[in-house]
């Protein structure tokens, strides 16, 4: 009987969250290229977080790399690639992950 009802309550919790479209998190690794100096990889994280929805952004000059967090109901990676684009650093999405 227990796990009939703990079954119930999970579908029901499930079909609650999809409804009221609760956001997840996503994170997406992108090739950053352009990065020439320490101020670089400073500039691209501060205009990731600039962004509604982002909660994390890292990036490294090193492998020429940024690794962006966020809620996925509020933001995409796409828009995220395409700011820092903008910025002045061609961004490509490598991998996505939720």
């Amino acid at each position: 009987m227990k796990k009939i009802i703990l079954t119930a309550a999970f579908i029901s919790f499930v079909t609650l969250s999809a409804q009221q479209g609760w956001t997840q998190e996503q994170t997406v690794r992108m090739q950053v290229s352009g990065m020439t100096c320490g101020i670089c990889p400073i500039s691209i994280r501060h205009r990731a977080m600039q962004m509604k929805g982002v909660l994390s952004a890292t990036a490294d000059i090193k492998t020429t790399s940024a690794t962006v967090t966020f809620e996925d109901s509020q933001q995409s990676a796409q828009a995220i690639a395409q700011a820092i684009t903008q910025l002045g650093y061609p961004a490509v999405i490598k991998e996505e992950k939720k």
